[in-house]
């Protein structure tokens, strides 16, 4: 089942990323007796008297603290599967318990972690079950953590996968702790429920005390705690646009020239990145259409517009070579064949698209 958690907005942000504190904690349940002790004289005498048994249990002070481990956003590709975030639950319960866990994802920003703007799939919760902090397919398939000891920290696994979607950026996930009953392994427990405030203590008694702080999602005195992480997408979505255009034909000159033979005619490569990546290392190769004569010295890349040049970028000759290659940009004609056209434009932002042009002129 899918889950969206809407954050209340001016909520503050406390502890995402923050590392448990421990508890080293008298454990719930330990008897505590005292006597005391009288000594006396009387007539020269010396005597003693000692009192009974005062007698009390220690009561279960009900904390724990989830953490995200890593400190950063997890990166992903668009259409991942079986995507792993990591983070860590610890008992600062002075008493073996188990944990409940729940893992959900927001549905608006948190400033650490970015704004929210895509669901994941197939969201899962898993337990380490070996201790090697690493998720293991078929191996770490428990969904609570059983009987954690005091001071104990056990590693803990959301499991999503990632739509195939373009211009999709973060799903900002969590992962909830709830303190349970622990004392049946194999078993998870029910929710602790603490003992109402207006309940004298009794000295027999083990009662129980909610101790954790409010958190972002958590009340204050809630026996649980929760920790986000989120999944960035850190690829990119490009796509690729020709266009053509007459420049000049030998009658009309530039006046609405004609695509006739002698005609120049400018092709015009948009390469868009729908992102949310960047596009790095782009290379661009077109070959010279038959029919066509390349123009030597058209070569123009890093250009700026859609649809057509309306920018030209930097002038190329036609070789690999020289000071023109030294730049942001470069690009050759590769006479082979009819010739072929190369281009590096290198890095394409997401949503500023960039242009390759040449021209060629018709047979």
């Amino acid at each position: 089942m899918h889950h969206k958690l809407k954050l209340l907005g001016g909520a503050a942000i406390v502890s995402i990323f923050a590392s448990p504190a421990f508890a080293q904690e008298t454990p719930a349940g330990t008897s505590i007796n005292n006597q005391a002790t009288v000594t006396y004289s009387v007539g020269g005498s010396n005597g003693s008297s000692t009192s009974n048994t005062a007698t009390f249990v220690v009561d279960k002070k009900v904390n724990l603290a989830v953490a995200e481990v890593g400190g950063t956003s997890t990166k992903v590709s668009i259409g991942g599967t079986d995507q792993v975030t990591t983070f860590t639950v610890t008992n600062l319960t002075n008493a073996t318990q188990d944990i409940r866990l729940f893992g959900g994802q927001q549905v608006v920003s948190i400033p650490l972690l970015g704004t929210d703007d895509f669901n994941v799939t197939s969201l899962r919760v898993f337990v380490d079950s070996n201790g090697n902090n690493t998720y293991d397919a078929g191996v770490d398939t428990a969904t609570f953590i059983d009987e954690l000891a005091p001071d104990a920290t056990v590693t803990v696994f959301i499991v999503a996968n990632i739509p195939n979607t373009a211009g999709i950026h973060t799903a900002i996930v969590g992962l909830e702790g709830t303190v349970a009953a622990g004392g049946t392994p194999g078993s998870l427990g029910a929710d602790l429920v603490a003992t109402p405030l207006l309940t004298a203590d009794s000295a027999g008694t083990v009662d129980i005390v909610f101790a954790d702080d409010a958190n972002l999602l958590d009340q204050l005195r809630d026996g649980a705690h929760w920790a986000f992480d989120a999944y960035t997408i850190d690829s990119a979505s490009v796509t690729v646009n020709k266009t053509a255009r007459v420049v000049s034909d030998p009658y009309n000159l530039l006046v609405n020239p004609k695509a006739i033979p002698g005609a120049v005619v400018e092709y015009c490569i948009s390469i868009a990145n729908a992102g949310p990546g960047i596009a790095s290392g782009v290379q661009l190769s077109d070959a010279i259409p038959s029919g066509t004569t390349f123009v030597p010295g058209s070569i123009s890349v890093g250009g700026l517009g859609v649809g057509q040049c309306l920018l030209n970028g930097t002038a190329e000759d036609d070789n690999n070579t020289g000071a023109d290659e030294s730049d942001l940009y470069g690009g050759s004609f590769d006479s082979s064949g009819n010739g072929t056209v190369h281009a590096t434009v290198g890095n394409v932002l997401p949503l500023i698209p960039l242009n390759v042009s040449f021209r060629v002129t018709i047979n």
